[in-house]
């Protein structure tokens, strides 16, 4: 039986939720079986029930076991296997924390000042064997990202591994293949480059036209060349220079032209969360998915976790439908994207039952 439109949607959306089991009730279960989803992520904190002590423990993640019990039961409601994300870059970037029972590890950046790819191969192969343990299959990470120093977001929460793209590119290639070995897809951030950003694309629009430099971007063009990279996740930052009119994750300049055509990126182009306020304060949710798939983002993560809308995934799926309806996006570009997402699927050995 074919996909119904909402199920063909359904397969560019990796989405959050609460709970911390899939049970047949739920509307995580019936979001998957309903819309055929791509995939869910997983997050330790709820943003609205942790409050601003950030409570831990108050959203997916609890124990190992129960980590581990939760993604089986998601993978035995989905007809096709999901993807299962998490954001796990190291330290305080990470879900799996040591407090619910996780191996404990240190920040991107500490590895980062230790520049020793022994300890950098033993940091990230330990990270994957704990997702892989997990049944997690997709790891928000690593960052490519500059590191600025003071002033700047990503250097102040520990995630940007060097000032010099080069050893940054060394690094990563070590972080990628340890993930590759247990069949884990990576996924580098944040295209074009976000390490000057001041500002917090979480909480507002980020200007870095006055600070972002090509040398940003160099990381990701020699990962890109010597085919590393099966996934790019683009920030929302806004560079005039770049592009006068759209943040970057809403640019057909900065997606298509400078990510796949000058840097002949040919994987999966995943957004990063459009609730984040710097997009969610100047787009509805139509305009968003219109910009987007313009632009060339193929898989959108809808992580549902700085405000809670138990209707955005639905509210979600049905705006594209929308724009398709209306033939304002076209069905083959949907399908140009899921092609490109079951491409990505196939090769780590992630596909239908």
């Amino acid at each position: 039986m074919p996909d119904s439109l909402e199920q063909l949607v359904g397969q560019l959306i990796i989405a959050g939720f609460r709970g911390k089991t899939a049970e047949e009730d739920s509307s995580i279960a019936k979001y998957i079986k309903t819309y055929n989803l791509a995939g869910v992520i997983l997050y330790d904190i709820d943003l609205e029930i942790g409050g601003e002590k950030l409570t831990p423990g108050t959203r997916n993640i609890e124990s190992p076991s129960q980590v581990k019990s939760l993604t089986s039961q998601l993978q035995n409601i989905s007809k096709d296997t999901l993807l299962i994300s998490i954001d796990q870059e190291g330290g305080d970037s990470s879900r799996l924390k040591s407090i619910y029972g996780f191996k404990e590890d240190t920040s991107w950046a500490h590895i980062g000042n230790l520049n020793s790819p022994i300890l950098t191969k033993q940091f990230s192969e330990s990270m994957a064997n704990t997702l892989f343990k997990s049944g997690i299959n997709l790891n928000f990470a690593p960052v490519l990202d500059l590191d600025y120093g003071e002033g700047t977001i990503i250097s102040a929460q520990e995630r940007a591994f060097s000032s010099d793209p080069d050893n940054i590119i060394k690094h990563a290639r070590i972080f990628i293949n340890a993930h590759k070995q247990k069949n884990i897809i990576t996924c580098a951030k944040h295209f074009p480059g976000l390490g000057s950003a001041s500002g917090d694309t979480h909480e507002g629009l980020t200007d870095i036209t006055d600070t972002w430099t090509v040398k940003d971007m160099i990381p990701f063009d020699k990962l890109i060349q010597n085919d590393d990279l099966d996934t790019v996740m683009v920030s929302h930052a806004f560079d005039k220079k770049l592009d006068p009119n759209y943040p970057s994750s809403l640019s057909q300049n900065i997606i298509t032209k400078m990510l796949r055509n000058d840097l002949g990126f040919e994987g999966v182009v995943i957004c990063d969360d459009p609730s984040m306020r710097a997009i969610s304060d100047n787009y509805n949710l139509e305009e968003t998915f219109k910009l987007m798939l313009d632009a060339g983002i193929d898989l959108f993560c809808l992580g549902n976790n700085l405000i809670y809308d138990p209707d955005y995934i639905p509210n979600a799926i049905n705006s594209v439908c929308s724009l398709i309806a209306s033939g304002e996006i076209k069905r083959t570009r949907i399908e140009q994207s899921i092609d490109k997402i079951k491409l990505l699927k196939s090769n780590y050995g992630i596909g239908k039952k």
